[in-house]
């Protein structure tokens, strides 16, 4: 009997030294981290939502939803929406908290697409019979890119005459020292980095006159230059 009452005592005592340091604690499982976007690939501007409504705590509640948008900014709450203004890929992440204080994180990306500029120019003067004809050889011609196009900005335009000559502005002349077939390409560049090159063949008739200077055909041309 004092041996039971004995062993009674002991298994007390072992549950009051479990209780105070902690060891007969429960085990706190962690929350998950679960969202979705409206938007995983748009043209910029755009507005993206994200919605971690679908996130859950076993046993507990979640007290914190904390977001990174990718872009240097952060937000706060199951549903929020950001802006995307700049072309680029962004890894948005949310991480979630419950009411013990432990987290679960998760992520995805979401790509801000940049809309390319439009490249096109006219060219005088040309032949009356056909658009695609220049008059002749050692006239000067003047391109005009003018009616290329960009949701925003374009920042440069660059000419390649087919002829080893370049030269760098909305509008140039340029003149070419023999007849033929000449590939003329405009690349044009818009403030977000967009480039597209228009390629237009244009035919120049006749030669250079027989007291033409060969050697600097085009030095006057304003900006020209290989």
């Amino acid at each position: 009997m004092k041996r039971t009452r004995l062993y009674l005592l002991l298994g007390m005592l072992a549950l009051v030294a479990l209780a105070i340091t902690g060891c007969l604690g429960t085990t706190q499982n962690e929350p998950k981290a679960i969202f979705t976007a409206s938007q995983l690939q748009e043209v910029i501007p755009f507005t993206a939502s994200f919605d971690a409504t679908l996130s859950y705590d076993p046993d507990g509640q979640i007290k914190s939803y904390l977001w990174d948008f990718g872009d240097g900014s952060s937000g706060n709450g199951p549903q929020v929406a950001h802006d995307y203004k700049t072309d680029g890929t962004y890894r948005v992440s949310l991480t979630v908290i419950n009411n013990h204080g432990v987290s679960d994180s998760s992520s995805l990306t979401v790509q801000a697409l940049n809309i390319p500029p439009i490249a096109t120019f006219s060219y005088s003067p040309k032949s009356e019979l056909d658009d695609d004809y220049i008059v002749g050889a050692s006239e000067w011609i003047t391109f005009d890119a003018s009616d290329s196009t960009d949701d925003e900005e374009i920042v440069s335009y660059s000419w390649n005459f087919g002829d080893g000559w370049k030269d760098e502005g909305k509008v140039v002349q340029h003149r070419f020292l023999w007849a033929g077939t000449y590939n003329i390409a405009l690349t044009v560049t818009d403030n977000d980095g967009g480039t597209t090159t228009y390629v237009h063949a244009v035919h120049v008739m006749g030669g250079p006159p027989c007291n033409a200077d060969l050697e600097n055909i085009n030095e006057w041309n304003p900006g020209g230059h290989k």
